[in-house]
């Protein structure tokens, strides 16, 4: 091998002006507009919007599980023309065969690949060791908490060595708690892989705290709003998230969802009407007001 000319670093994605139409009731719906977007090899990459903005369109598009209406979408500079072993999936379902073990589950897709016994049994538990799971490998899923069944999930996607880790609200199920600590195992294993990450979320903290880059999408159609570097150092930790840098990047992220989610929910609310609220019910209270 020549090492004076060394191969590039794989896992870059690129989504240059992708768009995504679907039919809906008799009519065409544009989900997603003109977006262009960019993961370096590495880099953990959020992207964040309102409901219905097309930001989990977006991943499944990436993923291969829906086609793109018009655009280049490139993992390494390859075409997307269906889901890849180059791209792992974590969904916010755990989606974990009950019928086996933590370690069988994590083995699995190796085992598709026709990977021998004993190397699958050692990257399974490599993985497992460092996602701190390695105690349970012969525990069912049944077993285990909702934090954990996502550790596993995890874990098993990135057993075939992907180039891609697409992460869609893989948190969302779980309580503030748990939500919390799942954050950081999640940062720290990332750090140990250098995986890219394309990590798709509604909570603007878990963005702030997990990401290198965060894109802010718009209300439908899904445009890029604004492209917002996170430069906070690393290894993250909880004690950063009371710090003025990661509380800025917060407060920034949330005007902007703020004005996007205004919108998505229609004119009515974006021209003041978030102020009737405020109206006061007097004394006869709600019965009183509709009599």
């Amino acid at each position: 091998m020549d090492m004076s000319n060394p191969p590039p670093p794989k896992g870059l994605i690129r989504v240059e002006r992708l768009q995504v139409q679907f039919e809906a009731g008799g009519k065409q719906v544009q989900a997603v507009d003109d977006v262009s977007i960019r993961v370096e090899p590495g880099e953990f990459v959020s992207i964040i919007g309102p409901s219905g903005c097309g930001k989990s369109t977006l991943l499944n598009v990436v993923a291969g599980f829906l086609p793109a209406s018009g655009g280049t979408v490139l993992v390494d500079g390859q075409g997307i023309h269906g889901p890849g072993a180059d791209r792992g999936v974590v969904f916010q379902q755990y989606s974990l065969f009950p019928w086996m073990t933590v370690r069988r589950n994590v083995e699995f897709g190796l085992k598709m690949k026709g990977v021998p016994r004993a190397m699958r049994e050692s990257a399974a538990r490599t993985l497992l060791s460092i996602a701190g799971l390695l105690a349970f490998e012969n525990h069912y899923p049944d077993q285990l908490s909702g934090g954990m069944k996502q550790r596993v999930g995890i874990v098993r996607a990135l057993a075939t060595s992907p180039q891609v880790l697409l992460m869609d609200e893989p948190f969302g199920a779980l309580d503030a708690q748990t939500r919390v600590v799942m954050q950081e195992i999640l940062t720290n294993m990332w750090q140990k892989l250098r995986i890219s990450v394309l990590f798709i979320t509604h909570d603007i903290d878990e963005a702030v705290f997990l990401s290198d880059r965060i894109y802010v999408m718009t209300a439908r159609p899904g445009r890029i709003k604004a492209e917002i570097p996170v430069n906070l150092p690393r290894p993250r930790t909880a004690a950063m998230t009371a710090g003025p840098d990661f509380l800025g990047l917060v407060q920034q992220i949330k005007q902007l969802i703020r004005e996007e989610s205004l919108q998505a929910m229609g004119s009515e609310l974006a021209d003041g009407a978030l102020q009737g609220f405020l109206t006061e019910l007097g004394p006869g209270g709600v019965e009183a007001a509709i009599h």
